[in-house]
């Protein structure tokens, strides 16, 4: 009996080892492809090209989401008279690949309001960088971040700004890359924006902050509004929707 439950026991770690040596070889194949085809295809210009060629005329309020994959996701937008929405997110690009499609992705299009979510791509990358490849990482997120602000406010256009959403839990597989500095980053990122908000006056830009919107009092998630450690829920989206709309009916 006793050689039964140590041979079971053998086999379990075998089959375990097996399937964690799998999870792990298709994680390194899924960064090695994302890495790879950043190399190949540094930005994204085209990537909406025809979409916007074939936008018909501005006829009523437009109103343009723009970032990362959590802009992408962003598809239960709030039903607003008279307001077209168009999403111009791209998954896993950073502050920088974003800055690059600005022009052609938003101001041409000839928005009335911006909504912009973007960052946490630069700054996972924090958890596979060494000291100095850190400090730049943090220091062009925020350059990229205000460079891009301050291109709305000089062509007059409203934006709603939404804080770097925090990541949840990472997932086991993301643990090999991930570091604490993250969070930490994410925190120090939106709380100097919270504070340049409270401190200056740009009647063109609105702040959501995400955390206060997505976490209850107590610093807990809402209930069901992560996806998995980066992205959102459809109910994670409705808290989202509430606080644009607080900004947008009262003018």
């Amino acid at each position: 009996m006793k050689i039964r439950m140590v041979t079971l026991f053998f086999i379990l770690l075998f089959v375990a080892s097996i399937l964690l040596n799998g999870g792990l070889l298709y994680a390194l194949k899924k960064y090695y492809a994302q890495s790879r085809l950043t190399a190949v295809f540094p930005t994204h210009e085209s990537f909406y090209r025809q979409a916007n060629l074939k936008l018909p005329p501005k006829t009523q309020k437009r109103i343009v989401l723009f970032g990362d994959s959590r802009i992408q996701e962003w598809q239960n937008l709030p039903n607003i008279a008279n307001v077209e929405f168009i999403n111009r997110g791209i998954g896993g690009e950073t502050t920088a690949q974003l800055r690059v499609r600005l022009e052609i992705d938003v101001l041409k299009l000839n928005p009335d309001v911006v909504i912009l979510q973007m960052g946490i791509n630069d700054l996972v990358t924090l958890g596979v960088a060494n000291e100095i490849e850190q400090k730049a990482i943090i220091r062009q997120c925020q350059e990229n971040l205000n460079l891009m602000v301050e291109a709305l406010t000089q062509a007059h256009i409203q934006m709603i700004l939404l804080t770097i959403i925090p990541a949840a839990q990472p997932h086991p597989l993301r643990l090999m890359v991930w570091s604490d500095m993250i969070a930490q980053q994410v925190e120090e990122i939106n709380q100097s924006w919270l504070k340049r908000v409270a401190t200056q006056t740009n009647p063109f830009l609105h702040l959501i902050d995400t955390a206060a919107t997505l976490k209850n009092q107590q610093g807990q998630w809402h209930s069901n509004v992560n996806r998995d450690t980066l992205h959102l829920t459809a109910t994670g989206y409705d808290h989202l929707n509430q606080a644009v709309l607080s900004i947008l009916q009262p003018h």
